[in-house]
């Protein structure tokens, strides 16, 4: 979700960026990469190892989430411009659609209401519900058992290389999405788009086949 349906990892990056410093930690662009796609579970005992810093990892938690809330509330959802065409040019192909996040499901359910986009997609999960997250595979295998289609016929939208690394390991084909406000690396991705309204079906078939 976050990165690829909705612009959000600029609000997420700001957020992280100003609560780190509270505790005298300088948060990079590169700590928010290496993190991106990573359940926030796994994440913070790892920064915190990394900084040094004697905090607790669920109040790190809850404070992020209640600040970012704050700022969609305040200042809206930041979209991406095409987003709901495509998906509809999808359905209408006959594609069964899966969002396949980190986040909590109660959270990805939500913002995609709020977006107006859950009516496009069949199922919705979470790695919060698997043994493990990305870079493993088991949210995307997940995904495609709720689909009822094998993973070496799905592809994926991804924007975080951790994601991008958990396709490739659950056999699906990927497609790297790099038109967030912060740059996303996409190198491990053979075909990259980054404007959804000049997306099609058929391009998506196109870049399947080869």
């Amino acid at each position: 979700m976050d990165g690829v349906l909705l612009d959000s990892e600029s609000r997420h990056y700001a957020v992280l960026r100003t609560l780190m410093a509270e505790y005298g930690f300088t948060y990079t662009l590169d700590h928010f990469r290496r993190f991106c796609g990573v359940p926030e579970t796994e994440m913070w005992p790892q920064l915190l190892a990394e900084a040094g810093m004697n905090a607790d990892a669920n109040d790190l938690y809850r404070k992020h989430w209640e600040r970012y809330r704050r700022d969609l509330d305040t200042n809206g959802l930041p979209v991406f411009l095409g987003t709901a065409g495509f998906l509809k040019a999808l359905k209408d192909r006959g594609y069964r659609l899966a969002v396949a996040s980190a986040s909590l499901l109660s959270v990805v359910e939500e913002y995609l209401e709020r977006l107006g986009y859950r009516q496009y997609f069949d199922r919705v999960v979470s790695s919060q519900s698997c043994p493990h997250g990305k870079p493993e595979p088991d949210v995307f295998l997940l995904a495609a058992k709720e689909l009822r289609v094998a993973p070496g016929e799905c592809i994926v939208v991804e924007d975080s290389a951790n994601g991008m690394i958990a396709a490739r390991r659950a056999g699906m084909k990927l497609v790297g999405f790099n038109g967030a406000e912060v740059p996303a690396d996409v190198s491990l991705a053979p075909f990259t788009f980054s404007d959804y309204r000049s997306m099609t079906p058929e391009q998506f078939e196109m870049w399947y086949e080869e």
